[in-house]
């Protein structure tokens, strides 16, 4: 049962964010092991039937939720070894963190947040939902702005510089019309970094994905949405080949023939 982060957690990261090196996190394994793996590992297990509750085909094992605090630096300019933060994130299996609209929790040293959205511009999953935006406008802001997460949520995601917004785009959801990508987030309050330390924030946590649970829905009926769109033009462009192929062969050559062939 998660029981909540100790100051130590936060300890932790603090320091190898000043010391990020492997002597440092061999020296201090033991601390990263007790303090964050573990609580990190707690709360994940207890947000598992929440988030299967919201969709049950998104990945909810450890190993793909839980973030790991070796870095990647292959293709990074940052070569900092160590992670000075934590997160979970609930994505579909397959998906990459660049791909598709999931969910997230995390803090570090001097910030708690948790949202969903696309971590990289998704042109396919974007187009569907304008298509939403324009046919069913009301159910994409029953998702977006309902109450539930009004004033919690902040919007964000980089916008076109250059794309045309139809007439009959509803005013309050043009500003996500020309998102590239997007997301919601919140920054946790002072009240809310004191739930860090008690089960309180799981309990919280609980509450928020589930708020967020139609969004979630919406944008993965978008993703179905996009996909068999893209199938469709697959299948118009073959169709318009294989007819293409038909009009440039050459006709058959006639064979003509004398009378004398035949025998009457």
């Amino acid at each position: 049962m998660f029981t909540g982060f100790l100051q130590e957690a936060l300890d932790f990261l603090s320091d190898i964010r000043f010391n990020n090196n492997q002597t440092f996190y061999e020296q201090n394994q033991a601390r990263y092991e007790q303090y964050v793996k573990a609580p990190l590992r707690a709360l994940c297990d207890e947000m598992t039937p929440v988030v299967q509750l919201i969709d049950p085909r998104l990945d909810t094992r450890p190993g793909r939720t839980m973030s790991r605090i070796r870095r990647d630096t292959r293709f990074s300019k940052d070569k900092s070894p160590f992670r000075d933060h934590v997160w979970l994130g609930w994505r579909y299996p397959g998906e990459s963190r660049s791909e598709g609209f999931g969910m997230y929790w995390g803090f570090g040293p001097d910030w708690l947040s948790w949202g969903e959205g696309c971590y990289a511009a998704d042109k396919p999953l974007m187009d569907a939902l304008r298509l939403h935006i324009r046919r069913y406008p009301d159910e994409v802001r029953e998702a977006l702005y309902a109450p539930r997460l009004s004033g919690r949520f902040a919007l964000y995601g980089e916008d076109y510089k250059k794309i045309a917004v139809p007439d009959d785009v509803p005013e309050d959801l043009r500003t996500l019309y020309v998102k590239k990508g997007f997301g919601i987030e919140h920054n946790g309050t002072r009240e809310e970094w004191k739930m860090l330390h008690s089960h309180d924030m799981a309990d919280l946590l609980a509450r928020e994905l589930s708020a967020m649970a139609p969004l979630q829905q919406l944008m993965q009926r978008m993703r179905q949405q996009a996909e068999y769109a893209q199938e469709q033009q697959v299948k118009e462009r073959e169709a318009q080949q294989r007819e293409a192929a038909k009009q440039t062969q050459a006709p058959a050559k006639m064979t003509v023939r004398s009378a004398e062939e035949f025998e009457f």
